[in-house]
């Protein structure tokens, strides 16, 4: 097991929801922590209540990550939050629907391995972002489920071409975000107690679980390659 405390950790998609609790947890911990999104106001409200460095810029884009990378004097660990997840019937999809969605996620992990890990110790470590449909794809979502998947072996290949630095996948279930709030319609509360009751853990999942698991990931240190799922359960069903 290894600390955080004095250790610099950037959380890409650290403004809102399961980055920033993240983010304050690493910080709970005795990190430094710097966070990125691509909304503004949002980062400079995150910002200033974590007081974290702070970015904006699309991880998508190589060279606003390293601009980002080169104004910091340190680097021991990434996180990423990056995705999307286009709704789109495969008959109507685009070439762009599909690379939209692999861009958002796996050439964004990429960028942060290519610009980050050259500056990081060797105990250091990648933990990016997957998803439940990786598995279980619903239908009309093919883009993101192909990107979730992709990012789930594109870790497992990092995890042997960067070693010893460590790279991870973290794979949430339902959690209770403003993101999710907005995808469940017009009557959000009704819906989320309908996924809860679905879920073997009985409730839908918490950011501040996520963040628990990804403390996990950063510090343990004979963890790699691996996609640690924190779904409640809703696999299993």
């Amino acid at each position: 097991m290894s600390t955080l405390k004095g250790r610099t950790v950037v959380i890409i998609g650290g403004t809102s929801g399961m980055g920033f609790a993240t983010a304050q947890r690493l910080i709970a911990d005795g990190a430094r922590v710097a966070v990125a999104g691509r909304d503004r106001a949002k980062a400079v409200e995150a910002g200033a209540a974590l007081g974290a460095t702070v970015g904006v810029f699309d991880a998508s884009d190589e060279a606003a990550v390293r601009e980002f990378a080169d104004q910091l004097e340190a680097v021991d660990h990434v996180v990423s939050f990056a995705g999307l997840q286009p709704a789109v019937p495969i008959g109507e999809s685009t070439h762009d629907d599909f690379m939209q969605a692999f861009d958002a996620r796996v050439w964004a992990a990429r960028n942060c391995c290519a610009v980050f890990a050259p500056r990081m110790p060797a105990d250091g470590s990648f933990t990016f972002c997957s998803g439940v449909s990786a598995v279980r794809p619903r239908p009309g979502r093919s883009p993101g489920a192909v990107a979730t998947a992709a990012v789930e072996s594109f870790c497992r290949a990092m995890a042997v071409e960067l070693a010893p630095i460590r790279v991870n996948a973290i794979c949430p279930g339902a959690v209770e975000t403003e993101v999710l709030r907005r995808s469940l319609g017009a009557d959000p509360d009704s819906a989320l107690a309908r996924l809860a009751a679905s879920m073997p853990v009985g409730h839908v999942g918490r950011p501040e679980e996520i963040a628990h698991a990804v403390q996990f990931l950063l510090t343990n240190t004979f963890t790699t390659g691996i996609t640690l799922r924190v779904d409640g359960g809703a696999l299993l069903k």
